[in-house]
């Protein structure tokens, strides 16, 4: 009832509340039914069955709700009852549908994913090449300040690959959005003739400039990161450098474009990963994985772009 309205109800109390009203009056209604047998049915245990039943089959929570409403009773002899409540309401609500926490991270469009691959990933055999974003917007080591203010105020991505453009685009690390804005706050800039040739080329030399902004300065900044809307970059500051070798995360998570979704999943789930650059042979960045990337509906997308593409390879050679 309460469920999606702008008052601060939540559902854990209300479903509390209706479940042991809801016990209550059948406990009444049995105690006025059998009253001359000379038993009675005590209306609190009703009520706290019912206040079981109906939080267990919202939340389809079983072991937690066992503890959590025997220490509220503090009474030992409702373990087995409370555990056959919770468990016959969970498997009730789970042949009609999920619970209501679950339905409203689909309603979200929160990309959870579930401790299970896919089964679509089990059927048919997909790679990280099919269902990765090929347009993967890049930095090189040492990038102009200006791109890079650019690049941040035109997309909402949280990580960029930072790729050696002089090498064909060889990985060699990462950059989180907050580090960037906070370098750009910061205006840890170089002059325009400060660096080297091969430093603005993005050759992966020796040389290497020494931090403008300490490490420990940025972490101060967590987790209120400044955003690209609060960096103000003048004209002037439009063709700086910015150096971002000492603040890349050089040991970034990868996986090659002919891995298997079952182990890119497990990736993901394993380590709580947010993205994985996708790399060929050559250790060169060709796609990007989030995961939105891995939920159902995107597998049997990619998968149905895979196939369309091989149909229409297919009408080509013919004709």
């Amino acid at each position: 009832v309460v469920y999606g309205i702008a008052v601060p109800s939540g559902l854990f109390v209300p479903s509390l509340l209706s479940g042991a009203a809801f016990g209550r009056l059948c406990g009444h209604l049995l105690h006025k039914l059998d009253h001359t047998s000379g038993t009675f049915a005590d209306s609190g245990t009703y009520a706290l069955m019912g206040a079981a039943a109906v939080l267990g089959g919202m939340a389809r929570m079983t072991i937690s709700l066992t503890v959590i409403l025997l220490e509220a009773t503090g009474d030992m002899q409702y373990v087995l009852p409370l555990m056959l409540v919770l468990m016959s309401a969970r498997f009730t609500g789970n042949v009609f549908n999920e619970g209501l926490y679950d339905i409203h991270i689909h309603l979200k469009h929160i990309p959870f994913m579930e401790p299970e691959v896919p089964p679509i990933a089990e059927r048919h055999e997909i790679v990280a090449g099919q269902v990765m974003s090929t347009k993967v917007k890049c930095l090189r080591p040492v990038e102009r300040a200006g791109l890079v203010y650019q690049l941040l105020k035109e997309s909402s991505h949280g990580t960029f690959p930072i790729v050696d453009a002089a090498s064909g685009g060889t990985l060699y690390g990462t950059a989180s959005r907050a580090m960037l804005c906070t370098l750009l706050q910061r205006r840890a800039f170089g002059s325009p003739d400060v660096l080297e040739e091969d430093d603005i080329n993005g050759s992966l030399g020796p040389r290497r400039l020494s931090p403008l902004v300490q490490w420990d300065t940025i972490e101060r900044a967590y987790p209120r990161y400044p955003t690209i809307d609060d960096v103000d970059m003048r004209e002037s500051d439009q063709n700086c450098w910015l150096d971002l070798r000492p603040y890349a995360n050089t040991a970034p998570y990868t996986v090659n474009e002919t891995a298997s979704i079952q182990r890119t999943y497990r990736l993901f789930r394993t380590l709580g990963l947010r993205f994985l650059c996708v790399v060929n042979h050559n250790n060169q960045v060709v796609g990007i994985i989030t995961r939105k990337d891995l939920l159902p509906e995107a597998l049997t997308n990619s998968l149905l772009r895979g196939r369309n593409a091989h149909v229409v390879d297919d009408i080509r050679s013919v004709s």
